[in-house]
């Protein structure tokens, strides 16, 4: 081989390898972050508050969950006829128990079904005679046995009717002779009645309403034991198994997952639900942020970090956490693994001693765009 060969090979080389060393030197400068330099005057001005990140467990999910009660632990108590309160004994907030009087109901139709079933009554004391002295003619021998047994008959259809009678005002939640009825207010006139014990968490009529029938009146829940409903993606729900522990840290409130669900709603959401073991100051009907200690390992080795969910702010595709410096702020690109009203979950690298932004967090994105 010539020398001229040789040379031109060399020269070729040392090119590639430049080329080399200035793309990787670009790359690592491009991923390095960005330092804003503000000193603690600026920081003031701009309303830069810092907070620490707290380490998290490689198992803890953030989401968000509303509370309610367990199943069956909610009624609602509607209007059975067409009609009128005519007055109300409880209201938003009351604590009452099984069969507590709610309202007076008055109705035209409760009147009827009331005398229909008093009418029920007399034909069955009718017939239960009837029986008797057919039976007794049967014993004396002056009546064949097929009369006894048609009037026989006859009595157990009284029976039965009057049985249908009494089920239909059970339906309705009236009595037909209960002991809130026993003033003289007419057969028009029934009290509604609590089917469980709990608190009336809604109230939709006032005195004197008119209000068609099945028009919801109260609703009522028994709060003594209430479940968290979860909803997050559904690979956080694959995380997630029976028995796991849920934190409710705002509400001092701790529970338990009791099922998981893989398959997702419209919103691609999969849902999951979690028993309260200390309900603490829950509430039904909040939504609240809770954390999950799932007993599935992770298979990330990277740190995770608990950081304040406004310190967080989208940039070009990515979530960035602005990291307090001796001299300033870097901007640093992190990974968020979940989230919820209040934390936010995240992979980064920084030392454990490591401040991030959480307010002034505009300003710093307008310098930001600015350096860009």
């Amino acid at each position: 081989m010539s020398n001229s060969k040789i040379l031109s090979g060399l020269t070729l080389c040392v090119a590639l390898g430049t080329g080399w060393v200035h793309a990787q030197t670009t790359q690592t400068t491009q991923a390095s972050p960005k330092l804003l330099a503000l000193d603690a005057k600026q920081q003031a001005a701009l309303g830069v508050q810092v907070s620490t990140p707290q380490a998290a467990s490689t198992a803890q999910l953030l989401a968000s969950a509303s509370v309610t009660t367990l199943p069956g632990k909610d009624v609602t108590v509607s209007a059975p006829y067409p009609g009128q309160l005519s007055r109300l004994w409880v209201g938003v907030g009351d604590r009452v128990k099984a069969g507590a009087p709610l309202a007076q109901f008055t109705s035209p139709m409760l009147g009827e079904a009331r005398r229909q079933w008093q009418e029920a009554q007399l034909e069955l004391k009718n017939a239960n005679s009837a029986l008797q002295r057919d039976q007794a003619m049967l014993d004396e021998g002056i009546i064949p046995a097929v009369r006894v047994q048609i009037t026989r008959h006859k009595q157990e259809a009284a029976q039965a009717l009057v049985q249908a009678r009494e089920a239909e005002l059970r339906a309705a939640g009236i009595g037909a002779n209960s002991d809130h009825d026993k003033a003289p207010m007419g057969y028009a006139t029934g009290t509604l009645t609590a089917p469980i014990a709990g608190v009336v968490t809604q109230a939709f009529a006032a005195v004197g309403q008119r209000v068609e029938p099945g028009a919801v009146l109260f609703k009522l829940a028994d709060d003594s034991s209430l479940q968290l409903d979860i909803q997050l993606a559904s690979d956080k729900a694959a995380q997630l198994q029976v028995g796991d522990a849920v934190a409710v840290p705002s509400r001092e409130a701790q529970a338990k997952i009791v099922g998981v669900s893989r398959a997702v709603d419209a919103s691609q959401l999969a849902k999951a639900r979690a028993v309260v073991t200390q309900p603490g100051r829950l509430q039904v009907g909040e939504v609240v942020a809770i954390t999950v200690q799932a007993k599935a390992t992770s298979t990330s080795n990277a740190a995770r970090w608990l950081v304040p969910a406004r310190a967080l702010t989208p940039w070009n595709n990515q979530s960035l956490v602005f990291v307090r410096q001796s001299t300033g702020f870097t901007a640093q690109a992190v990974r968020v693994l979940s989230s919820n009203d209040d934390m936010a979950l995240v992979e980064a690298n920084w030392p454990a001693n490591a401040q991030v932004a959480i307010s002034g967090i505009a300003a710093l994105r307008a310098l930001l765009q600015k350096d860009e």
